[in-house]
């Protein structure tokens, strides 16, 4: 019996499926004689690293450890210091345990004193400085989420700060999602890749978040999902009572919630209109085949297209064979999900035009092109 079939015993008190990495990152931050730690968790967008992190800074203060933590905001990602701002926000009374140089730069720095704005190296000492005499009274652990959103300046102070904590009693967790010109520098950190959840327990996950789901239906959202947590327990969710129990059909393509589209399809939306295209070409012919969507668009878009989609890694291109691959099946969704019905529609009639040597896939295509009943694309549908 495949895992995703058989019945699964929900426990609601552990983190599903990261149990190693929850004792990884303790072991991280306790099991060493030397103090001081610093690790930054990588992992795909809804991978888990939020979840990680939130258990491991709440373990953390039943400890006795002060916890500081951040959030990289995107629209705060233009204002200097606007991410220190926020981490030291508790710690603006403890400015006076630091010389009148280090307090005043850290006070202008944060926007709570006035004076000219302070060099970058001076802000990133005493920020390490203001740590270590915390960390003197009392364990610290500074948890910074989605540090890529950081301003650049926050982003420079803490990695100057993650590499000089050897000997403190001051940790540093960070997670950051796997893309491209990060502008964080983790040369001498640690990192921790946070791989999907295995088959297991992303059955349990989806069991506990749906008990009732059926298992085939359970099958279909594991193999869209592929371990990422977050698609596990929201794609069922955007699915009705019936298609959960497996007694209405599911879409081809299944719609995603609003946190995965927040997630995959915003970043898609950014892409050049040709690019899109080729994208949306790619996802709804779904074999990969390179020379079938270059033939599907030709003269509209072309293989030097798919550059900015390539930087952002939502596609892999492969040669001898040519072909495209989605690095998630999300990827594709999602590219389906932000187009409108009349691109759908557009793009599954360029790809029957060119699949006339597979009747039964060009059938399923004009049918999909197809608004109104059409006697000429039901017979073809019928003889495919």
């Amino acid at each position: 019996m495949n895992v995703l079939d058989r019945p699964v015993r929900n426990n609601p008190d552990r983190l599903i499926g990261r149990e190693r990495d929850l004792a990884f990152l303790r072991s991280h931050f306790t099991g060493s004689p030397v103090h001081g730690a610093a690790l930054l968790l990588s992992g795909e967008a809804g991978v888990g690293k939020t979840a990680l992190l939130d258990a491991l800074a709440a373990e953390s203060v039943r400890a006795g450890t002060r916890v500081l933590r951040a959030n990289g905001v995107e629209f705060e990602a233009d204002i200097p210091y606007a991410g220190l701002n926020q981490l030291l926000v508790p710690l603006f009374d403890s400015f006076e345990r630091l010389g009148p140089g280090h307090r005043d730069a850290l006070r202008v720095a944060v926007g709570i004193g006035s004076g000219p704005p302070p060099g970058p190296l001076l802000v990133s000492t005493a920020t390490l400085l203001l740590l270590r005499l915390i960390a003197a009274d009392t364990p610290l652990l500074v948890v910074v989420d989605d540090i890529p959103w950081l301003d650049r300046t926050t982003i420079a102070v803490l990695g100057f700060v993650a590499r000089r904590l050897v000997g403190s009693r001051v940790g540093f967790l960070a997670a950051s999602r796997l893309v491209t010109d990060s502008v964080f520098e983790a040369s001498g950190i640690k990192e921790y890749r946070l791989r999907p959840l295995d088959d297991a327990a992303a059955a349990e996950l989806v069991a506990h978040t749906y008990p009732g789901i059926s298992p085939s239906v359970r099958r279909r959202i594991a193999a869209e999902a592929q371990g990422n947590p977050l698609a596990l327990a929201e794609l069922p969710a955007a699915l009705d009572t019936d298609q959960r129990a497996a007694r209405a059909a599911l879409p081809s393509v299944l719609p995603l919630g609003e946190r995965l589209h927040k997630l995959f399809a915003d970043r898609v939306a950014h892409l050049p209109a040709p690019t899109r295209e080729l994208l949306l070409v790619a996802a709804l012919d779904g074999t990969g085949d390179l020379a079938t969507v270059e033939a599907a668009l030709a003269g509209r878009a072309g293989v030097d297209d798919l550059g900015p989609a390539e930087r952002d890694r939502l596609v892999h291109l492969s040669t001898g064979p040519r072909r495209l691959a989605f690095p998630h099946p999300l990827v594709g969704s999602a590219v389906v999900a932000q187009a409108t019905a009349a691109d759908r529609r557009r793009a599954h009639q360029a790809l029957a035009d060119v699949l006339g040597e597979q009747p039964e896939r060009r059938a399923w295509h004009l049918g999909e092109a197809t608004v109104a009943p059409d006697e000429t694309v039901a017979d073809q549908l019928a003889r495919a």
